[in-house]
């Protein structure tokens, strides 16, 4: 699991981010305060605005986890947020999650919590890498069915008395969506902020090229990097890649970049998608545009100046479960979560299309 935490999302009418105290206000009088909002939840409606405030303060302490998952539904064309979905338990044991939401009623019948719940669940699959993504709703909440139903989740049943919210001891229908049930052929196309450090502006972009490389036996090439620069010192794990010269096409500039990193020739499979990060730190955004390649033959690296006295780059070869072990171990400083938030999704999409065109590829121990 790739615990990224809350980041913000942008579908075409909605802006799902994460909750500032400045959002009591909106959160109150739009649905906490609305008893036939809070019908069928399990949390009462609010007396009073000093009872959001004390939970938004709660919520927005808890960003601080990577493991807390909790938007806010801001409408775009009011400007002001309009409800909330979160997920509400995470099971990472199973990779699974079960997510609620509510908003305000003024909003209802518009398609716009389906057009949320869609995102989000494309965000815990693409990018947190569940395998599970469920919701649960009062059989007397019909319209919150059909939610999950406009979102492709599917009906699992029904089970009777299992819980209590504002409306007494109820049975629960339950839905559910699996990363199997998905279209996993489209390339990613994800977006992330830098949570790490304050953004104050951008000043340039850079266009990356990098590459998942595999080879026939199931393992994953990788390099190493030590820095110690304006990101702080620190060891890292990264996909082989860089950047993409003038007048030079994506293939050219993978074929060349593993080469150099590498000492590979591969064969590219697939474009995998793109990945835009920031790096607020040097005010830069990063299109990364990934590629799944395999092995043909090593040879010579051709290392530049700087990624052997700066950077002192090394290859790695690594298992699947011994590549997600070092993105997760690298988590302890913040450009290495950067960067393992960028690339496990990336990763595991890779194994995804790895099993199912190369079914005689045996996956490394």
């Amino acid at each position: 699991m790739n615990k990224t935490g809350t980041q913000s999302i942008e579908t075409e009418r909605l802006l799902l981010r994460r909750f500032k105290l400045e959002d009591a206000h909106d959160m109150y009088n739009n649905w906490a305060s609305d008893p036939e909002v809070t019908r069928f939840l399990t949390w009462p409606t609010h007396s009073c605005i000093d009872v959001t405030v004390n939970l938004l303060k709660n919520w927005v302490a808890g960003y601080d986890d990577g493991g807390y998952f909790n938007w806010a539904i801001e409408l775009k064309e009011a400007g002001s947020v309009i409800g909330n979905i979160s997920v509400v338990r995470l099971d990472d044991r199973i990779d699974a999650a079960e997510i609620g939401y509510c908003m305000s009623k003024e909003y209802w019948g518009r398609g716009i919590m389906p057009e949320a719940l869609t995102a989000v669940m494309d965000y815990l699959f693409d990018v947190v890498g569940l395998n599970r993504v469920a919701a649960r709703h009062d059989v007397n909440n019909q319209k919150s069915g059909r939610v999950m139903d406009k979102a492709g989740m599917k009906r699992e049943g029904i089970l009777r008395k299992a819980a209590r919210n504002n409306s007494g001891i109820v049975d629960l229908e339950c839905h559910s969506m699996l990363r199997s049930e998905r279209n996993c052929e489209a390339e990613l196309n994800i977006s992330l902020q830098d949570m790490e450090w304050p953004f104050e502006y951008t000043d340039h972009d850079r266009k990356i090229a990098r590459a998942i490389v595999f080879d026939d036996e199931g393992y994953y090439y990788f390099v190493r990097a030590k820095r110690d620069d304006d990101f702080g010192r620190v060891t890292l794990i990264e996909t082989s890649g860089g950047g993409v010269e003038d007048g030079e096409d994506l293939i050219c500039a993978i074929k060349r970049e593993l080469k150099e990193e590498l000492g590979a020739d591969v064969e590219v499979i697939c474009k995998l998608g793109v990945v835009n990060d920031y790096y607020n730190v040097i005010h830069r955004h990063n299109i990364n545009n990934y590629f799944l390649c395999r092995v043909v033959s090593f040879g010579d690296k051709h290392l530049m100046q700087d990624e052997i006295e700066d950077f002192h780059l090394s290859t790695l070869k690594l298992s699947y479960d011994e590549a997600v072990n070092e993105y997760e171990k690298q988590r302890e400083t913040r450009l290495g979560r950067l960067v393992a938030n960028r690339e496990l999704p990336v990763l595991m999409r890779a194994k995804t299309i790895i099993e199912s065109l190369y079914c005689d590829v045996v996956q490394a121990d």
